[in-house]
């Protein structure tokens, strides 16, 4: 069983690949290393499939054994770990880099408890895999984002156009966003006669190029310093197969989530779609369904086709989501 499994997965990798030729020629890939679920599966799939790569994993400093933990992992695992501590003068070559990363981090350290640290946190960590990318004469970095975090960023796209514009809410508000996660669960989980008028009105959105995925199988990693790219491997593989194989016990993993308290506290919109849908149980039918829509906003090269995360202002004004705080 636990073999059919790691085929499935190590298929849904090859496939993605070739389709969207992820994978550059006579370079090594970085891969963006937790020790979590994800990115260990996905570093060893790569490795199965003869693809050579360094895992890079950035410590932000939340826990003073995680460095200890994640070498230790790769030792293990027979992966080559490197960690980047951020907080070193060295992690970062300009001093324009060192005065982004330094900014970030001060302002992890007074960020509000009603406030999520993830941009702060996201932005220190591109900045850090960029300067280890490129140490190591690659162009490429991997993470482990799957199907179900892909699916996760569509749906919120969706339902915060909604929430603007079909429900009036000017401003983004949590009570009003569950209420909107609350009806998509119960309609995820009816059978496909039943009324689905949410996901209706979320099909809409997607084939009136509306709204796409934010995390698509090819990505710049950052588009004011180009020249790296993100790849997701796992783009085509399910989250509920890999949590499967974890379950094994035939993989060792490194406790998932966040180390900064705030996070363990607060779930993000996309969050707040991923554990209360996708990860709550859904009928087949809407997964089948949601498949295909997640694929319309793909480019042929694996882009997506509209970003429209980073048109959200434009889409749903300045004032809905303001601030610097990531979903």
């Amino acid at each position: 069983m636990a073999e059919n499994l790691w085929d499935d997965v190590l298929n849904a990798v090859q496939q993605v690949c070739n389709r969207y030729q992820l994978l550059p020629p006579r370079e090594p890939v970085a891969v963006a290393f937790s020790g979590g679920k994800d990115s260990l599966l996905l570093s060893l799939a790569l490795r199965e499939l003869c693809v050579p790569i360094i895992c890079i994993a950035v410590d932000m400093g939340y826990e003073p054994d995680w460095a200890r933990r994640i070498t230790a992992l790769g030792k293990r695992s027979r992966l080559p770990v490197e960690v980047v501590d951020v907080r070193r003068d060295t992690v970062a070559k300009s001093r324009e880099d060192r005065r982004n990363i330094g900014r970030s981090l001060r302002a992890l350290t007074v960020i509000q408890p009603n406030a999520t640290p993830c941009t702060h946190c996201y932005n220190v960590k591109v900045v850090a895999l960029e300067n280890a990318v490129r140490d190591h004469g690659a162009s490429t970095v991997a993470f482990g984002h799957h199907r179900t975090d892909a699916l996760a960023s569509l749906i919120k796209e969706a339902l915060m156009y909604i929430d603007r514009w079909d429900r009036g809410h000017q401003v983004f508000d949590r009570d009003n966003f569950a209420e909107l996660v609350k009806q998509l669960k119960e309609e995820a989980e009816a059978p496909p006669d039943a009324g689905h008028a949410l996901i209706a009105r979320i099909t809409e959105l997607v084939h009136a190029d509306i709204v796409d995925t934010d995390e698509p199988p090819r990505q710049p990693l950052n588009r004011d310093n180009p020249g790296i790219n993100i790849i997701r491997p796992l783009f085509l593989a399910n989250e509920g197969t890999i949590i499967e194989i974890t379950a094994t016990g035939l993989i060792d993993v490194e406790g998932s989530g966040c180390g900064h308290g705030l996070a363990a506290n607060y779930l993000t919109p996309r969050e707040m779609v991923h554990y209360g849908v996708l990860r709550a149980g859904c009928h087949p039918w809407f997964d089948e369904h949601t498949q295909r829509l997640l694929m319309h906003g793909i480019d042929t090269r694996g882009g997506a086709r509209l970003e429209a995360r980073r048109r959200r202002a434009a889409l749903l004004g300045d004032q809905y989501k303001p601030g610097t705080n990531k979903s």
